[in-house]
């Protein structure tokens, strides 16, 4: 077995395990659909629960999904790690019945090492 497959199968059972602990997750229906060393992409259908009273999903859990997508995939290497800080940019609003896609990807593996 190569190291990429075996780190590959690492990144899957570590994103199985985390979901399954996930309570935030999977009340919402954040989908984890794709995980892999350093990478993970998840997404939220906005529901009438998700708007504020603008009709515009809630920027909490626009917030909320791409800090999941953040923590799987650092995760993924099986290394306990959380967020020290994070900012966000709301560049549109979304709303009810769209499918809003979070991807987060190592600095390491964009940049390479320093």
């Amino acid at each position: 077995m190569t190291v990429h497959k075996k780190s590959q199968e690492l990144a899957e059972a570590v994103g199985r395990g985390m979901y399954a602990q996930d309570r935030t997750s999977q009340f919402l229906r954040i989908a984890l659909d794709e995980i892999r060393p350093g990478y993970a992409r998840m997404t939220l259908r906005v529901t009438e629960d998700m708007v504020n009273g603008h009709g515009m999903c809630h920027g909490g859990l626009i917030f909320t999904l791409a800090d999941s997508a953040f923590a799987y995939s650092c995760n993924s290497h099986n290394h306990n790690a959380v967020a020290s800080g994070c900012a966000i940019e709301f560049l549109a609003p979304a709303h009810i019945g769209d499918v809003l896609t979070a991807e987060q990807q190592d600095a390491l593996q964009i940049f390479g090492p320093r």
